[in-house]
């Protein structure tokens, strides 16, 4: 029945599109029709999926994704200058407005480099875009004169691995506010019309969310800006250069300055979660390889011990299925990080933190991303199979987006 009313619906829009075509008047019948199709063809994709008679599916998932009750961290026994400092890489997140002009304005601009979407990844567009962007102001971009609305309070803290593609970064954090399970269709549009994301944002109210993100968060020139031994241009292979600004790159073997932005996260992260809370989202890179970055686990952990609701961001359901046995076997001490004194800084923290050894933690690590009831795979399920029940309004919504011009629709298909 689906079928037949989408094909009915779909010959009336056609047929009303060639009559407008022919008049070169907008015509409001038109618009009703492609209206009607796209409900058509939502309709259709809703029984096909047999989700209409899964009426108690909502129900049958709440008890995977728990209410969070954010548990109260005992207060530690900071310097005034770490405390400072922490408290001020707190309020650096940014809206998803000027994420969306970051990539819309800043990327293209850059002279002497072209940015390419399949293959630049977060590292390049930092080396590339960020550094340089920033050198004259010595400062993070959430705290420059570029973040178009001014460092925020962040809602959203985001997880990620440097080695992810910057697009589905991007994409994975835009899905998330708009509550889609996979980022692959918004990475899709980011190549092809970034104006038709933050049309939907918009509507959605969604473009003053605020996110952290470590790239823009942190102040690059207090870090890594005056040495590259090992980032080179996916295109050309070349070494990106080096920043010739006068800040002093922190050297930190230890892990106990109070000046560096980069030896804090854990403390921010508890700051977050005890004034006023904060959500983590998980943007996991197509190959899995955030799983294999010590920061990025440690990270992960850390969230589920301070109980922030977390979420997974996955390309599309075909990932998990290709992916997901390799994170069976996790062992932190087989992790990778930008140095053996970092890797070394991660083991001694999860020992003295945690009070566990390292076994332990595996275990505890598997848990996190296995467990039935409350692992990250489970949570990430829970919430595909709820918006597979409103997958009408989810295609009507994406298909009305563009204004009838088609470029979600095609963007979907070649999504699949």
């Amino acid at each position: 029945m689906g079928v037949s009313f989408s094909l009915v619906l779909t010959s009336l829009s056609l047929a009303s599109f060639l009559w407008n075509s022919i008049s070169e008047d907008d015509s409001p019948v038109t618009w009703a029709l492609q209206a009607l199709d796209s409900f058509g063809n939502a309709a259709t994709v809703l029984l096909l999926s047999g989700s209409h008679r899964l009426p108690a599916l909502s129900q049958r998932m709440s008890r995977h994704v728990r209410p969070v009750q954010h548990r109260a961290v005992p207060a530690k026994e900071w310097s005034p200058d770490w405390q400072a400092k922490v408290e001020e890489l707190s309020l650096r997140g940014m809206t998803l407005r000027s994420l969306l002009q970051f990539y819309h304005e800043d990327l293209p601009s850059v002279q002497d480099w072209m940015y390419v979407p399949k293959e630049h990844r977060t590292r390049d567009v930092v080396r590339r875009v960020i550094i340089p962007f920033t050198s004259k102001e010595e400062t993070a971009y959430a705290v420059s004169a570029l973040n178009r609305d001014g460092a925020q309070r962040p809602a959203v803290m985001v997880s990620h691995n440097w080695g992810n593609c910057f697009k589905d970064l991007l994409a994975a954090v835009i899905s998330d506010a708009l509550g889609e399970s996979c980022f692959n269709l918004v990475a899709q549009l980011l190549e092809d019309d970034c104006d038709v994301l933050a049309g939907i944002l918009a509507r959605s109210s969604r473009l003053d969310d605020r996110y952290w993100i470590c790239a823009f968060a942190v102040n690059q020139h207090m870090s890594i800006c005056h040495s590259n031994p090992y980032d080179r241009d996916p295109l050309t292979t070349e070494l990106h250069p080096v920043c010739n600004c006068k800040c002093v790159n922190i050297s930190d073997p230890d892990g106990h300055s109070a000046p560096s932005e980069i030896n804090k996260f854990d403390e921010m992260m508890s700051h977050l979660a005890n004034t006023g809370g904060c959500r983590q989202v998980i943007a996991v890179d197509r190959s899995f390889d955030l799983f294999s970055r010590a920061w990025c686990v440690a990270e992960i952990a850390e969230g589920r011990r301070l109980h922030m609701s977390q979420s997974l961001k996955l390309a599309s359901k075909a990932i998990i299925q290709q992916r997901a046995r390799s994170l069976g076997k996790l062992d932190v001490r087989n992790m990778r990080a930008s140095s053996e004194t970092d890797k070394e800084l991660i083991l001694n923290k999860i020992k003295n933190q945690r009070s566990k050894n390292i076994d332990d933690f595996n275990v505890e690590l598997q848990s996190l991303i296995f467990d039935p009831e409350s692992g990250l795979m489970a949570t990430w399920h829970a919430m595909d199979s709820l918006q597979q029940m409103g997958e009408v309004g989810r295609l009507i919504r994406w298909g009305l987006a563009d204004a009838g011009t088609g470029k979600v629709w095609r963007a979907w298909e070649t999504c699949e």
